[in-house]
């Protein structure tokens, strides 16, 4: 693992591997010849901030979205609070959001929801969208 000192701000985006020994983000162990770089690893940031429920990180307790309410409420309207939530990725994340574009897409059925994301990173090198199906 990186030290915090070597990019602690995610100022330094480039295409240069880091090697990750540890767990991923859905505590799988990661082999040590998997490399996480580029959009990978902006997509990763993205869904950490997705999943963080509010006041999980005792050390940052503002890092965290409100899509918690969305996943565990039966009566959220997405909609609401979906400006809330890019506000909250955009800060923790090197990215600007094409909002007009981005899409979120309630799977009732699976209990999760369909996030197709358009970003571009802060430094303008990478253009991407993130797409996953985040659940319960």
């Amino acid at each position: 693992m990186l030290p915090l000192s070597a990019n602690p701000d995610f100022s330094n985006i480039t295409n240069t591997k880091v090697v990750n020994p540890y767990y991923d983000i859905n505590g799988e162990k990661i082999a040590t010849q998997i490399d996480v770089y580029g959009t990978d690893a902006l997509d990763q940031a993205i869904e950490m901030v997705l999943c963080t429920e509010p006041y999980e990180r005792l050390f940052n307790l503002s890092l965290s979205s409100p899509l918690y309410q969305v996943l565990f409420q039966n009566s959220t309207d997405i909609d609401t609070i979906m400006s809330s939530i890019f506000d909250q990725i955009e800060f923790w994340v090197p990215v600007v959001i094409d909002r007009d574009n981005a899409e979120v897409e309630n799977l009732v059925a699976e209990h999760a929801l369909r996030f197709k994301i358009p970003y571009v990173s802060s430094n303008g090198r990478f253009a991407h969208t993130f797409n996953r199906i985040i659940g319960k």
